[in-house]
């Protein structure tokens, strides 16, 4: 195998087996994965272990027949995996065929695999995987999952040393008061990366059926959901993909653990307007934006856009234009069309007053997908290739190695369910500005939002042309250092 795989070392049969958990019922065999072990336990990326799959049948019967067992990587639960149509909850590192299993028998194999530079890894183990020939028992028990977590400081956050965000961290990791809300398909708050940082409606008594704060809202303590109508974004529909990697790039915890955000300690205000496909009307959108700027966010993050260039029917410019006039601040992303449109940015984007976001890759410049043109503001981190490229590419994934090349490319970023990924798009070049901004406001809170749009302008990194950079990459250090010392 390539990419860092290397051959199943071999299988030791322990034909009696004196320990475990034994079948108390029915006739049969029953594979069970008993344990996955990684060796050694805390290593780097780069560094190659051995990882162990023991695989016991606790059943009454014999295997008489061949069957194999399969260790992957998962990086979402099988449901939100099912939900975006990709692969990415069973990327297969290798297989292993055992021959024959006794009862009360067990298997060992065994595989050398270099560490990916992911903040989690979890493996899984499933027995009888390929063909399922093996009549058992019991068929739901035949997988088991292990996590490795890679020590934050061995992870290269390219897209931090970009902005120079870590240098503005020495100076402010973000206020708790100012509020960023997130436009997008929901957040899974209960990340631990989020968890912390969440926005709470201190108007709103929780689960008492009352709309105390009289906001129109009946319990909405961390935000709306748009989308189903409800006080929040983790009932009904849970798998909040693109919004859990959204939140977490503007505000993942600063504790040495997995990620780091822009503005690690700035709070999020939770607004689903999109479904778990990425589909969203204008009317949610509209009173998602109305929703965050009435409830306290200073900062409105955006990571959509029309198709094109073409502005979408409906209410949408005047909700812009109201939200500006009480004082908010609009992100949103340029577009990811820039080959078919690069003189464009999309809406909300293209709207006077908002921040549109183009952006850059791991070398630093415009990427050719990032749309462009006089409307463009900065720039900031995105990957090398687009946020729908991904997508694409991720549904033809067969196993880990034909990954690896994506993850190289990629922003990391939280994935629900405790998970982490890759990230992509202006999608993830917008919440690096509305990060910054965080931090602008954070070190100095009665700026107005035209100073501190002055200040993000101005303190960005001038690149040419203006068509593709805009003012040009956004700098947290350079902006934090003048808003702090008034400018």
């Amino acid at each position: 195998m390539r990419g860092g795989v290397k051959v199943l070392l071999g299988i030791w049969v322990v034909a009696l087996w004196t320990g475990g958990v034994f079948a108390q019922f029915g006739q049969g065999p029953d594979l069970i994965v008993e344990k996955i072990v990684v060796s050694p336990e805390a290593p780097k990326p780069g560094d190659m272990v051995t990882i162990s799959v023991t695989v016991a049948n606790v059943g009454n019967e014999d295997i008489m027949m061949s069957f194999f067992v399969c260790l992957s990587v998962n990086l979402m639960p099988d449901a939100v995996a099912t939900e975006l149509g990709l692969p990415l909850n069973e990327l297969l590192l290798g297989r292993e065929q055992i021959r024959r299993l006794e009862r009360n028998g067990r298997a060992t194999l065994a595989l050398r695999w270099q560490v990916a530079e992911l903040p989690l890894v979890r493996f899984r183990a499933s027995a009888d995987c390929l063909f399922n020939q093996i009549r058992e028992q019991n068929e739901e028990n035949n997988r088991l999952e292990q996590a490795l977590r890679i020590d934050e400081k061995y992870l290269n956050q390219w897209w931090l040393d970009q902005i120079q965000a870590r240098q503005a961290h020495e100076i402010t990791l973000g206020s708790p008061e100012i509020v960023v809300a997130v436009l997008d398909s929901g957040i899974d708050r209960q990340h631990p990366e989020l968890i912390a940082n969440i926005w709470s409606n201190l108007k709103e008594i929780p689960d008492n059926n009352k709309d105390d704060d009289r906001n129109g809202f009946i319990d909405d303590v961390h935000g709306w959901d748009f989308v189903d109508g409800d006080n929040d974004s983790l009932e009904g529909t849970t798998i909040n993909f693109h919004g859990t990697a959204v939140a977490g790039i503007i505000t993942n915890a600063a504790d040495n653990i997995g990620l780091t955000g822009v503005a690690p300690k700035v709070k999020i205000m939770d607004v689903r307007v999109f479904d778990a496909r990425g589909r969203a009307t204008t009317d949610a959108i509209v009173k998602g934006l109305e929703y965050a700027v009435s409830n306290g966010a200073r900062i409105v993050n955006m990571s959509f856009g029309a198709l094109g260039c073409f502005e979408p029917p409906g209410e949408l410019r005047q909700a812009v234009e109201r939200a500006l006039e009480r004082g908010a601040i609009l992100v949103a992303s340029a577009g990811n069309f820039g080959e078919s449109f690069p003189n464009c940015v999309s809406y909300p984007a293209a709207y006077p007053g908002v921040i549109a976001v183009g952006a850059t890759g791991t070398d630093g410049n415009a990427t050719s997908y990032s749309q462009g043109g006089t409307k463009l503001e900065v720039v900031a981190p995105g990957g090398d290739i687009s946020y729908e490229k991904f997508l694409e590419l991720a549904a033809k994934l067969e196993n880990f190695e034909q990954f690896l090349p994506l993850l190289k490319t990629a922003i990391l970023a939280p994935y629900p369910f405790e998970g982490y990924g890759p990230f992509f798009g202006t999608s993830a070049a917008a919440p690096h500005v509305s990060g910054v901004i965080a931090l602008i406001l954070s070190v100095n809170p009665k700026l107005s939002a035209n100073d501190a749009i002055f200040i993000l302008r101005t303190t960005a990194t001038s690149r040419s042309p203006r068509s593709r950079y805009g003012y040009g990459v956004v700098n947290a250090l350079r902006a934090v250092q003048k808003a702090k010392g008034g400018f």
